[in-house]
C-alpha cells in the first residue's frame, strides 16, 4: 500500500557521483511542472492563475553553485545557496535557514525541507511546527537518503539510483508513493553539475 509524503527531498551517490533530487507530489496543485532556468531549476503551476491560492506552489527546487547543489522545497534554497556562496558551512546554512524561514503557514503546516550536496558530503534538513532537525551525511556508493513533507519526516533510506541526472530525476518520480507530479535532480560531472527535469506530460 503507497502512502501520500507530498514532497521529497532526496540525496545520495551513485557511480562514483553525489546527486540532488527532488520530487512534487500534491493533491491541491497537481498541474504543476519543473523547468531548468540556467543553474536552477524552477517549479511552478502551468495556471499562474493558480497562485493567488497559494502563495507556496511556485519556487526554485534546486539551485547549483561550483560544487554544490541545493535541493528544498521553497524559497529557503536561495537563503541557503547564498549562505554557502558567502563561506558558511552547509549544515549551519539549512540550520540558520529553515530557522529563519520556519514551516509554511498553510493549512496543514506543511514543513519545510532542504538538502546540500558537495562532493563525498550531503547535508539534510527539516523544520516542522516545534521542531527544526538538520544532519551531515559521508554518502557511500550506492547509498540514498531522502526526508519528505509527510509521513516520511526522518532522514531515512530511498531506493533511488541512477548513471544520470535525468534517470536520478525518473527514479525520485517513480517512487512508489501518491501523487507524483514532477521530479528534478542534480548530479556532479567533474566539478559541476548537470541538471535534468522530468515531467510525465
Amino acid at each position: 500500500m503507497t502512502m501520500y509524503v507530498g514532497r521529497i527531498v532526496a540525496v545520495g551517490r551513485s557511480g562514483e557521483r553525489s546527486w540532488a533530487g527532488y520530487r512534487v507530489s500534491s493533491r491541491s496543485f497537481p498541474n504543476r511542472r519543473a523547468e531548468i532556468r540556467g543553474s536552477s531549476v524552477m517549479v511552478s503551476p502551468k495556471n499562474l492563475e493558480e497562485l493567488s491560492s497559494n502563495p507556496y506552489i511556485a519556487y526554485s527546487c534546486l539551485r547549483l553553485w561550483e560544487n554544490v547543489a541545493v535541493v528544498a522545497n521553497g524559497t529557503q534554497v536561495d537563503t541557503i545557496i547564498e549562505k554557502v556562496e558567502d563561506g558558511m558551512r552547509p549544515l549551519e546554512a539549512i540550520a540558520l535557514s529553515l530557522l529563519a524561514y520556519g514551516y509554511e503557514r498553510d493549512e496543514l503546516d506543511t514543513p519545510r525541507l532542504a538538502g546540500v550536496v558537495q562532493e563525498d558530503k550531503a547535508w539534510l534538513g527539516i523544520v516542522k511546527r516545534g521542531e527544526i532537525r538538520a544532519k551531515e551525511f559521508l554518502l557511500a556508493e550506492g547509498q540514498a537518503l531522502m526526508v519528505a513533507t509527510y509521513e516520511k519526516t526522518e532522514f531515512e533510506p530511498a531506493a533511488i539510483a541512477g548513471k544520470s541526472a535525468a534517470e536520478i530525476a525518473r527514479a525520485c518520480f517513480d517512487l512508489p508513493l501518491e501523487r507524483p507530479v514532477c521530479a528534478a535532480a542534480a548530479m556532479a560531472s567533474g566539478d559541476r553539475f548537470e541538471l535534468a527535469v522530468y515531467n510525465p506530460v
